[in-house]
């Protein structure tokens, strides 16, 4: 991003007619996470050239960056008023749909984004994402196969990308039998003990093989440990990378598929499952000579369960799934359902979002492919704030708020804490009090742990275990809508 930074500033400099060099500077800019740098440039531009649609875009851009995501969106629409035919602000609004649960008007907006511009490495590959499924693993295949203008780093990480998806199309862990109603006990993995947050797990059985995963809201799918691994009876498919929290990049995973998964009552065949190729990537001792073991068999993210409306039910221990509500305007053939109501197609998520009657009064949440992303108002007594983007990761120990963000509002220092996930570790800082609102319950906070989070875009903190795990929360993955319950609150 520096390079582009500078390559850009000279083409700018060069001609300076070539405002789309300067967009694509101040967008460096915002890769490399100086927000504060990039605001002064898109200032300065709007208010030397108010009508110009590079500009308003431009601030579409850094708006996104921000955690204003609506404002970005209203941005981009007023940048095609000014130029109908900008791919580029196509794309930015198509991003905002897909996230905001809109997938269908967001695979029309990218298709148009690159009818305009086909050869736009980024709108290609964003285009492609968004076609049906079948239609993408194809386009995929010819992008790798024919493509000339991206170098070989950049082919590998599509290619196992490309693969991983291809994975998941073919092994869609598909329900075979429920025996009763889908209520699902959590179990205890650490001991109780007062004022301490205690963790929650599933009970899941491959191939016949129990382990039991911590529920994370943080992670996607089947992740077991290097160390549980053994013995599962896992067919590979592909190598490949996960991310996660941390600053230590990315660890490696095999790609398997179980041919038969049990939770609960459930049986589920043909699931993939992720399994660390090193120990300690999900923390750890060390031990003997150098080896780290793992204190956990892994994470389940309960993203495995979008099929229906989930719900994490903190206060009686238990996970329930129930059919998700049906858009009568939209009816579905009846052998497109499980037994469980849940859709059994694969292009079953890519209509836009439906919001029934009963689920009116539900939080609209952003997505991240697993990634929930809470809208939330932080503030304090003197400071009336704004609002701002929180995660929602019952795999994390603890709450986290923005290092850069929360200075407006609080003071912050040093501490001995580190944090860790799959991408190593990293220490944190402690801000001091403030109060956050989301999804109709306040947060008073007397202080959190704090790090800096600019790796993340637009994302003020995160909502960890301390808080998720005081509430029922039902999820409706499909519709990004929410409704958080907390029996135990004060009113």
């Amino acid at each position: 991003m520096k390079k582009a930074e500078a390559l850009f500033a000279a083409a700018f400099a060069k001609d300076p007619t070539d405002l789309r060099s300067r967009q694509l500077e101040i967008d460096s800019l915002l890769g490399e996470g100086k927000i504060d740098d990039a605001k002064k440039a898109v200032d300065a531009w709007t208010a030397s050239d108010s009508k110009s649609g590079y500009a308003i875009l431009t601030a579409s851009e850094l708006r996104s960056a921000e955690g204003d995501w609506p404002e970005s969106y209203a941005l981009a629409l007023r940048a095609l008023k000014v130029d109908p035919c900008m791919a580029d602000a196509y794309q930015d609004m198509a991003n905002f749909e897909a996230v905001s649960g809109y997938r269908a008007t967001a695979a029309r907006h990218l298709a148009l984004a690159h009818q305009l511009r086909p050869n736009d490495q980024s709108i290609r590959l964003a285009w492609l994402s968004s076609l049906p499924f079948d239609q993408r693993i194809e386009e995929y295949r010819k992008y790798l196969e024919n493509s000339k203008a991206i170098d070989e780093k950049r082919r590998d990480a599509i290619a196992a990308s490309f693969d991983k998806n291809t994975a998941t199309f073919e092994d869609r862990c598909e329900l075979v039998s429920s025996t009763g109603p889908a209520r699902i006990p959590m179990v205890p993995m650490t001991p109780y003990v007062e004022d301490r947050t205690q963790v929650w797990g599933l009970e899941v059985s491959f191939n016949g093989h129990k382990r039991t995963l911590e529920i994370d809201t943080g992670a996607s799918g089947f992740t077991v440990t290097h160390g549980a691994s053994g013995g599962l009876g896992l067919h590979a498919i592909e190598a490949s990378r996960v991310r996660g929290f941390g600053n230590g990049g990315s660890s490696g995973t095999v790609i398997n598929r179980a041919d038969s998964v049990h939770i609960g009552g459930l049986e589920f065949k043909n699931c993939v499952v992720e399994t660390l190729t090193t120990s300690a990537a999900l923390g750890g001792s060390l031990m003997g000579l150098g080896d780290r073991l793992d204190p956990t068999d892994g994470l389940v993210g309960s993203d495995i369960f979008a099929r229906y409306l989930v719900t994490l039910d903190y206060i009686k221990h238990e996970v329930r799934l129930d059919p998700l509500p049906q858009n009568p305007a939209d009816p579905i053939d009846a052998a497109k359902f499980d037994a469980l109501g849940g859709r059994t197609d694969v292009d079953w998520m890519s209509a836009d979002r439906y919001i029934a009657p009963s689920m009116q009064s539900w939080t609209k949440f952003y997505r991240a492919g697993h990634m929930l992303i809470m809208p939330a108002h932080l503030h304090t007594e003197t400071n009336s704030g704004h609002p701002v983007l929180f995660i929602v990761d019952t795999g994390s120990f603890t709450n986290l708020v923005d290092l850069n963000a929360i200075k407006e509002f609080s003071s912050t220092q040093e501490t001995m804490t580190y944090a860790g996930g799959l991408s190593g570790v990293q220490r944190l800082s402690e801000a001091g009090k403030f109060t956050v609102d989301f999804s109709g319950l306040r947060l008073p906070v007397k202080s959190m742990n704090s790090t800096n989070l600019r790796s993340l875009p637009g994302i003020t903190g995160l909502f960890g275990s301390p808080t998720l795990e005081q509430l029922v929360m039902h999820i409706d993955y499909r519709d990004n809508l929410a409704n958080f319950e907390a029996p135990g609150a004060r009113h």
